[in-house]
């Protein structure tokens, strides 16, 4: 009843649907960014330069973005998370404006369902069957996108900022794919026999290498049978 008299008494204004619009148009931008950071992640260097060997259009700016993804990939999830968060406080005020009170249940409801479901689950599980297609399509807006300088400032103070509270001096560059994570990726993609179990073990072996020191696989002098 106080829903119904609230909302007999405000008009939709047009302020509220320029509101409205650019919730629209937040969301698409989120669908295209969370999109794009699965494609990207998914794509590796080697692909990226075949791509661009077989001149396919966008390879250029793919290879570009997959050469230092620990710089690129951060600035793309900040972006994600600017439209993302200013959608969901659009649609709380106007829903605030239009219902009353009852309008900040039919924002966390929208927020939860068609915000996840649109801007961030349908895109990632198509990038993740697409991921080539999605990342040549979207690379040349990508690459405009990581070197525009507000953006990329405000994500590496963002970055200093969350080290200084981290023990240790945290991560130069921001959280990214971790040595852990290659090794469940590997696990599950043979789990799934996307790969082979030998080809799984070659990966835990070429990153357990790089951990290996050299002492570890010396002989030691007294143990030497030399001429």
């Amino acid at each position: 009843m106080l829903a119904a008299t609230h909302l007999s008494s405000h008009n939709f204004s047009n302020a509220d649907a320029i509101m409205v619009g650019a919730v629209i148009v937040l969301i698409a931008l989120s669908a295209l960014f969370a999109m794009s950071e699965t494609a990207m992640t998914r794509m590796s260097r080697v692909k990226a330069i075949s791509m661009v060997e077989e001149h396919k259009r966008g390879a250029s700016s793919l290879l570009k973005l997959v050469e230092h993804p620990e710089s690129n990939i951060p600035v793309i999830l900040f972006t994600l998370e600017i439209c993302t968060l200013v959608a969901a406080t659009l649609v709380g005020v106007v829903a605030d404006q239009v219902v009353g009170p009852l309008g900040v249940l039919i924002a966390t409801v929208f927020e939860v369902i068609v915000i996840f479901v649109f801007a961030e689950l349908a895109p990632k599980i198509y990038a993740v069957q697409h991921s080539e297609r999605v990342a040549l399509y979207m690379a040349p807006f990508l690459l405009a996108v990581v070197h525009f300088p507000p953006l990329r400032w405000a994500t590496w103070g963002l970055i200093k900022v969350a080290n200084f509270f981290l023990p240790g001096k945290g991560l130069k560059r921001g959280p990214y794919v971790t040595e852990e994570e290659l090794l469940a990726m590997a696990d599950t993609a043979a789990d799934e026999e996307v790969i082979e179990r030998e080809e799984r073990k070659l990966i835990h072996s070429i990153i357990d290498f790089g951990d290996t020191v050299a002492r570890e696989v010396m002989v030691p002098r007294p143990d030497m049978v030399t001429v």
